[in-house]
């Protein structure tokens, strides 16, 4: 096996592994997307089985529940 091969091979292994986590990423910001609620004021909002309520933009409350192993 030359350099050349050993090259190729790395680099298809890291573009499998990226394209591995970005599905299980989007799996999860999916799955938290149907946990965040919105009040009449337009604010949303999450309250967690078993955790605490708390409000914020869009992608401060998607990180979160990631963060937090609620999804």
């Amino acid at each position: 096996m030359n350099i050349d091969q050993q090259l190729n091979a790395s680099q298809a292994r890291r573009m499998a592994a990226q394209d591995r986590y970005l599905k299980r990423r989007e799996k999860r910001e999916a799955a938290a997307l149907e946990m965040i609620g919105q009040l009449s004021s337009g604010q949303l909002y999450i309250w967690p089985q078993g955790g605490h309520y708390r409000e914020g933009c869009m992608a401060d409350l998607i990180e979160f529940l990631i963060r937090n192993k609620y999804v």
